[in-house]
């Protein structure tokens, strides 16, 4: 999904066929389903408009933005993130709720709103629909502790209840069966989503280890469970261009030792087929290489460290194929 391709998808919100609905629902803690929040209806358009102006402002107003596979996550800003991993339980439930008239209302006899981990904010019109994953902050439950006064007249008196502040901010969103991250900082904090990480990053591993190119491959294996390593690492299995070429490992080897970035940086076997990999440097590097991220100018000569590499197709005449020759 392209970031207009996006923005295309919720422009609904601002433009709905018929009247737009807003839902909201709780996940609890202890609790594996959510429950259906009631609110009174004379509230609801107010708490549907906060809604509204945080996805124009997180989402759509954000023209200079870009869509990026999670896998394909690296230090680039101005990005949201399509979700391509293992999906974590509580993300499901984003899913789950769409036409779901089953789910329990919430209810204050069993639970407070202490309980509330987080919510999914449901925005359909006559057509479409988007649930949004709301984390709740430990600010926007009122009364969860401490000793909280209240206007009694003239006078201030304790608060012994709770409040729920509703504002506008969401960490992710899922719209046309795609799951869209708004707030990755966010996301990597909670449900499990480092042990994801980390699964991915292995199998990233794999790939290596089956390309050989690794001497003492046991040094990458200690990283693994470094989440910042990880996320470079998880970007292999599925995107590296170098494995997906399948560029034999000798032009790998020599790019290395002719790359100004990599030559004296990189250390090789006693036969030279293989890398032997000794410093942190070293190993980033081997991700670069391997994600083809040290690239040259052919107009300039000059060369790039890039993160971002969007392909381009060249259309020639009589032809749609890439690189092809006109007659």
């Amino acid at each position: 999904m392209t970031k207009p391709e996006l923005d295309q998808s919720l422009e609904f919100i601002n433009n709905p066929e018929g009247e737009l609905q807003i839902i909201i629902y709780a996940n609890i803690k202890g609790i594996d389903e959510p429950r259906k929040l009631d609110i009174k209806g004379d509230d609801l358009p107010e708490i549907k408009q906060i809604f509204i102006d945080g996805i124009n402002s997180f989402i759509i107003d954000k023209e200079n933005f870009t869509v990026l596979q999670l896998s394909d996550a690296d230090e680039r800003g101005k990005c949201f993130y399509q979700y391509d991993l293992e999906v974590p339980e509580e993300l499901k439930v984003l899913e789950r709720v769409i036409g779901n008239d089953n789910l329990q209302n919430f209810n204050f006899k069993d639970n407070s709103l202490s309980n509330i981990k987080s919510l999914i904010v449901v925005l359909a019109d006559n057509k479409n629909e988007i649930s949004l994953y709301k984390k709740v902050s430990t600010v926007e439950v009122i009364g969860r502790g401490g000793h909280i006064l209240k206007k009694a007249n003239q006078r201030l008196e304790r608060f012994d209840d709770q409040l729920l502040r509703i504002t506008s901010k969401f960490q992710v969103l899922r719209v046309n069966r795609e799951i869209i991250i708004i707030d990755l900082d966010s996301i990597e904090k909670i449900f499990g989503f480092h042990d994801v990480i980390t699964r991915e990053a292995t199998l990233s591993l794999d790939a290596i280890t089956h390309m050989g190119l690794i001497e003492n491959i046991e040094s990458l294996q200690e990283l693994v469970n470094d989440v910042t390593f990880a996320r470079k690492l998880t970007k292999v299995a599925k995107n590296s261009p170098v494995i997906k070429s399948n560029i034999p490992n000798a032009s790998i080897i020599t790019f290395s030792k002719q790359h100004p970035f990599t030559k004296t940086k990189m250390k090789y076997s006693a036969d030279g087929s293989q890398f032997k990999l000794d410093t942190r440097v070293s190993k980033d590097l081997l991700i670069k290489i391997l994600n083809d991220d040290l690239l040259t100018s052919e107009l300039t000569k000059l060369h790039y460290d890039s993160l971002a590499k969007d392909g381009m197709e060249i259309k020639v005449k009589g032809t749609t194929n890439e690189g092809s020759n006109e007659d």
